[in-house]
């Protein structure tokens, strides 16, 4: 590609999907709120309301079949949410932005199964609690 087309490519905007859907929820971002903080606020929103895949478009500003989303992209916590509903479980139903949280969490787990570290990041990150749980949610079932 030459220069000049280069210059005509729009740059990577994370906050797009943010705006966008919070245009459409009428939930504009306030002032002097942190761009990361909106995106966490608008995909909170959407997986309280049981959007998973725009929850999660939002909170990495890419979507699903985006094949530049990265290791932490939206299919990251499509699965673990996949994951925690197969399980009969959502870590924290009550609070639509730590369940983002809990599902991108889940779905790396899910996705690195037998990485050691990842799994010490995890009890680093969430606790042994909640380590637990995540581990045993992932047991073969009887």
């Amino acid at each position: 590609m030459s220069n000049a087309e280069n210059d005509n490519v729009p740059a990577f905007d994370i906050n797009a999907e943010a705006r966008a859907h919070g245009g459409y929820l009428n939930l504009p971002q306030r002032e002097g709120e942190p761009d990361t903080a909106y995106r966490d606020r608008i995909s909170g929103v959407l997986r309280a309301n049981g959007q998973i895949i725009e929850a999660h478009e939002v909170r990495t500003g890419r979507r699903y079949d985006d094949p530049d989303q990265g290791e932490m992209g939206p299919m990251t916590g499509i699965i673990g949410a996949l994951a925690q509903a197969l399980n009969g479980k959502e870590y924290s139903p009550r609070d639509g932005v730590s369940q983002v949280g809990d599902d991108l969490a889940v779905g790396f787990i899910t996705e690195h199964p037998r990485d050691d570290s990842h799994i010490a990041a995890m009890f680093d990150t969430f606790g042994p609690g909640l380590g637990m749980e995540i581990l045993d949610a992932f047991r073969p079932k009887d």
